[in-house]
């Protein structure tokens, strides 16, 4: 359920700005909603400092587990950041170094090791050496010179290298000199090369071995943004002379909290419902406890229902566990994952609020998996008896079988959909518009089964649902009036079908999936075969055919699990979105609070 918002404006003394503020991240109930913010030096130097912070948590959690060796002491958060940064800032030096290094290296190896000393030496002798390289047409000119002597170093496809010794001091601007270090020898350059990777290695392990202390420096990191949010609410604060103003949402059941601590902190609040034309009013979701467990796939998808629009988490819930047991489709695969979330459950400590509904979410996702495998007859690959309906000898007869279960499903949830817009309008004309959305929707459901599922004669009440609903959907659903809405009406009644069609996609991955695991046992199975081998080789073949059919079924789990992203998640954030008036474009209520 979408919990009713309040639009609040708090208004309180401008010298009480921070004490007041501070209270009202107590209170935490507050969404802020900034409408124009001041520029201060302080908020700059915090987002600097975040950005700083953030980057040091990333350079640790790259790090974790490579190092057994702990810190010699257990560091402060400021410490601990203040000597991750230092280290990160000698890091990035010591690798500017060397790969500065690196190209000295580069330049010198086609000339060999020489000493740019005795090069000076022997210019202070009068005799001047000149390291030079140049296409091989140019080198040819240089050996036509009488005033200098030319010894040549090497040559590739498109340079040859040479020396010009000569009595006389040359102008260098008519020598093509090679770009080399003045003061360094290429064995110089070596000997730096490694003494700064030793340094960078001593760098390297220091900070491996702070890594174990990455949860403090997160800590630290949700202190900073902490610090920059009030310092963001605060300079959001509107000024009129003496007093001062906050603006943003309330939920309605705490409205009379917020109004005792207002009046004992002296405040006056301006309480209005939101206007229609107000877009940033924040979504807050209210589950019953059994069905929280949703909640995580929300969050990973980044998603949330529009303040005005229909809270669907019940049904995302109950249909996307649905497909999650039809595309994973494997009994052997559920109970791998339901292992696995129990262990996770037994052995993870500490377990936070989101990490236990994930846990849950995925025991039911598991338990799905499961009882469509063994229904269906499969256990990593293998077919074992089922129930008659999923596991026909005929192919042709199975495949429909399991179509046909797509299509009801899709049936029921767009209809669902549109049951839900008529119970939330409340009007008998939106109503007998969303009766016609049914109604058509049954007509598409015929024809899908008689197109492809079973193939046939379409019945004559089919006809019947499309008049009806047409009817009903001409005179009670469109506004014809709206222009765009008018345009729109024959591609939308379009889309009721291809919504409808689109459910099959449940059963083509699912039976993908299963030709797949099949396919590598098949394979594997093979190796174990070959006949007249000796018994090492048989032992060989062995592992090597478990290994086939290990890799097989790991890479299967793995487009399984995309396949539920990508298939199981569009079915119900777009197909059945477009049936219930959703567009997801809600804002996540995140009151102003102390963490």
């Amino acid at each position: 359920m979408i919990i009713p918002m309040k639009k609040v404006t708090l208004l309180c003394l401008a010298h009480e700005r921070e004490t007041s503020l501070r209270e009202i991240r107590y209170l935490g109930a507050l969404h802020i909603v900034v409408e124009k913010l001041k520029d201060t030096d302080d908020r700059t130097a915090m987002h600097s400092l975040l950005a700083d912070v953030e980057k040091s948590v990333r350079c640790l959690e790259a790090r974790i587990g490579n190092s057994e060796e702990a810190p010699n002491h257990q560091f402060l958060p400021r410490q601990l950041y203040d000597k991750v940064s230092h280290e990160m800032t000698k890091y990035a030096a010591i690798e500017q170094e060397i790969d500065s290094f690196y190209r000295m290296k580069e330049a010198l190896s086609p000339w060999g090791d020489f000493s740019p000393e005795t090069i000076k030496d022997l210019a202070a002798g009068g005799i001047y050496v000149y390291c030079c390289e140049a296409p091989h047409k140019i080198y040819a000119e240089y050996l036509e010179r009488k005033d200098i002597t030319i010894e040549e170093v090497n040559s590739d496809k498109a340079l040859t290298r040479f020396v010009v010794f000569s009595q006389n001091e040359l102008d260098t601007k008519d020598l093509a000199l090679a770009v080399l270090p003045n003061d360094k020898s290429l064995r110089q350059v070596k000997e730096q090369i490694e003494k700064a990777e030793v340094h960078r290695d001593k760098i390297d392990k220091e900070l491996d071995s702070l890594a174990c202390q990455t949860s403090v420096i997160e800590n630290y990191c949700t202190e900073v943004k902490e610090r920059l949010e009030f310092l963001s609410a605060r300079d959001s604060m509107a000024d009129h002379e003496e007093i001062i103003s906050i603006h943003g949402f309330i939920p309605e059941p705490r409205m009379d909290e917020v109004d005792e601590y207002a009046k004992k902190h002296g405040w006056a609040l301006l309480i209005e419902d939101p206007a229609p034309e107000d877009h940033q009013v924040p979504t807050l979701i209210t589950l019953p406890k059994v069905f929280r467990m949703v909640q995580p796939l929300f969050d990973f998808l980044g998603i949330s229902p529009g303040y005005r629009e229909i809270d669907v988490s019940v049904g995302v819930l109950f249909f996307f566990t649905i497909f999650f047991g039809i595309i994973v489709g494997d009994a052997g695969y559920g109970s791998l994952f339901l292992i696995g979330t129990l262990a996770g459950a037994i052995f993870i400590k500490n377990k936070s609020d989101k990490l236990k509904l994930a846990l849950r979410l995925s025991v039911v996702l598991s338990l799905s998996a499961i009882i469509w495998g063994a229904l269906s007859g499969d256990w990593f690959g293998l077919h074992t008896p089922g129930i008659k309906f999923l596991t026909e000898a005929d192919a042709t007869v199975k495949n429909a079988n399991v179509m046909l279960i797509c299509f009801v499903i899709a049936l029921a949830q767009l209809s669902m959909g549109h049951i839900w817009q008529a119970i939330v309008h409340a009007k008998i004309r939106k109503a007998f518009g969303q009766l016609g959305w049914i109604l058509l929707l049954g007509g598409n459901f015929f024809l899908t089964l008689k197109l492809i599922v079973y193939p046939g004669a379409f019945p004559v009440y089919m006809y019947y649902l499309y008049g009806i609903g047409m009817v009903l959907i001409i005179f009670c659903d469109v506004n014809w009036k709206d222009v765009g809405e008018a345009f729109n009406f024959p591609f939308s009644i379009i889309n009721s079908f291809v919504d409808i069609l689109s459910y099959i996609r449940l059963f083509a991955v699912g039976l993908a999936g299963y030709q797949i695991a099949s396919s590598f046992n098949d394979m594997g199975v093979t190796l174990f075969k070959i006949p007249d081998l000796s018994w090492w080789m048989v032992i060989l073949c062995i592992l090597g055919g478990a290994l086939v059919i290990l890799f097989g079924h790991l890479l299967n789990i793995a487009l399984c699990l995309m396949s539920v992203l990508v298939h199981g998640v569009r079915l119900n954030t777009l197909e059945f979105s477009n049936h219930v008036g959703l567009t997801w474009a809600g804002i996540e209520f995140k009151p102003f609070k102390k963490k």
